[in-house]
């Protein structure tokens, strides 16, 4: 039965990305590179950070991304890259199991702070107030995008 269960779980999930419109990973491009703004704050400051603060591209390199414009901070000094194969290849963090991310956590980690393995990451990384289209327009670009 449970193997049934997960079967179905595991098809609903690839429907569901199957199901994704080139408009819905458009949107998650244009939030990641800024072109969109996004709305969120640093932990511990009660007010928002201006947007062009907020875009993804400025700490975080996707893939084989176009150029960064002249005005945004060089991705390759903060973050990690982000891509298909960084956000779903299980990977141990600090000592722990290994996990890897879905659209489930990557908006959890967002939105909270809190990634697949319950750490929580540093507080410079922003906490984004996002609807859930606009996080799954994130992940459907973000899962697309390769080395």
């Amino acid at each position: 039965m449970w193997r049934v269960f997960g079967l179905a779980c595991l098809a609903m999930g690839r429907l569901a990305t199957a199901s994704a419109s080139p408009a819905d990973v458009e949107r998650g491009r244009q939030l990641f590179f800024g072109e969109l703004p996004l709305v969120g704050r640093v932990t511990g400051h009660t007010t928002d950070l201006p947007p062009n603060a907020l875009r993804c591209i400025n700490c975080h390199a996707a893939g084989t991304a176009p150029p960064v414009s002249a005005g945004a901070a060089s991705a390759a000094s903060f973050g990690p890259a982000l891509n298909a194969d960084a956000l779903t290849r299980p990977k141990p963090r600090r000592g722990g199991p290994p996990s890897r991310y879905d659209e489930q956590a990557l908006c959890k980690l967002l939105t909270t702070g809190i990634d697949p393995a319950y750490i929580i990451i540093p507080r410079n990384m922003p906490r984004y107030t996002l609807n859930t289209a606009d996080c799954r327009a994130l992940w459907l670009y973000l899962s697309q995008v390769r080395k």
